[in-house]
């Protein structure tokens, strides 16, 4: 038989036996132990090393094994070998090691082929695996498939609806350059700069998501439907007007708008530029 000393208690192990005694308190932790087990506690990814911390500390405060055991859901056994690991490897016994895991089914050629056809149909997995079943008749889910993309750094995020296929980049370059001279002019106070543009609010369902890569962004034409339409003017000073239209809103019915906001600016000899934004 031999003794081990700890905290607040001496226990008689057997000398020959477990590989992992069951102990009851650790030794007296310093100042920089607990702060090292604290910032582990709240700040490691893992679940399982932030309770373990949490663990040693706690018997450190005096909290018992049984004790232990009934506030982490474990046995005595557990929460003895988690004591242990701390007293005999300090703080890296308690991360787990690396583990091989089961080799994965797709290999470097198939993940390749993957993330083509995820590039193809990115907002379709099932088809995907389809595809994949169908050409290399290897059997994978659809989890298997999330990791792929996540791996090639690719995020399940919304499709944004774009006009940029549909504008003149002459036009819209020459529009940019307007823009900053008017800027200019409302920044020598020459001008009231007032801002214009139109919205539409409709009960069409929300935009899409997609596996897409950090960064980029996949497009989605826009396309007309019944809504509710906004007509609005807003300065630089954040002073906003705005009309609504249930029906579209013709070239008629801008004007109106344009002669209803502009009689302030007339009335004070005031010179209002509005811009369409592009």
């Amino acid at each position: 038989m031999v003794q081990k000393s700890f905290n607040k208690k001496t226990v008689t192990l057997p000398k020959f036996g477990l590989c992992h005694p069951s102990m009851l308190f650790v030794n007296a932790l310093s100042a920089e132990e607990i702060q090292t087990l604290e910032n582990m506690k709240r700040y490691h990814p893992s679940h399982v090393p932030r309770v373990r911390a949490q663990a040693v500390l706690l018997s450190d405060n005096g909290f018992s094994l049984k004790e232990l055991s009934a506030i982490f859901g474990v046995c005595r056994q557990t929460t003895s070998t988690w004591l242990t690991a701390w007293e005999t490897g300090g703080i890296a016994a308690l991360l787990d090691k690396p583990r091989s895991g089961r080799p994965c089914k797709l290999t470097g050629e198939a993940k390749r082929y993957v993330l083509d056809r995820v590039e193809e149909s990115p907002r379709a997995l099932k088809t995907v695996l389809a595809q994949l079943a169908e050409h290399w008749s290897i059997p994978v889910s659809i989890a298997s498939l999330k990791r792929v993309c996540k791996q090639a750094g690719l995020v399940w995020k919304r499709v944004r609806k774009s006009l940029k296929s549909k504008r003149d980049a002459d036009l819209f370059t020459q529009s940019q350059q307007q823009l900053t001279a008017l800027t200019e002019q409302a920044q020598q106070q020459q001008i009231d700069l007032v801002y214009f543009d139109e919205s539409g609010f409709t009960l069409e369902p929300s935009v899409p998501y997609a596996w897409q890569p950090v960064g980029a962004i996949i497009e989605v034409p826009c396309a007309k439907s019944k809504r509710l339409n906004v007509v609005g003017f807003m300065n630089k000073s954040g002073a906003f007007q705005s009309w609504v239209f249930e029906d579209s809103i013709t070239t008629a019915a801008l004007v109106a708008c344009i002669d209803r906001f502009a009689p302030p600016y007339r009335a004070g000899g005031r010179q209002c530029a509005h811009p369409h934004q592009p």
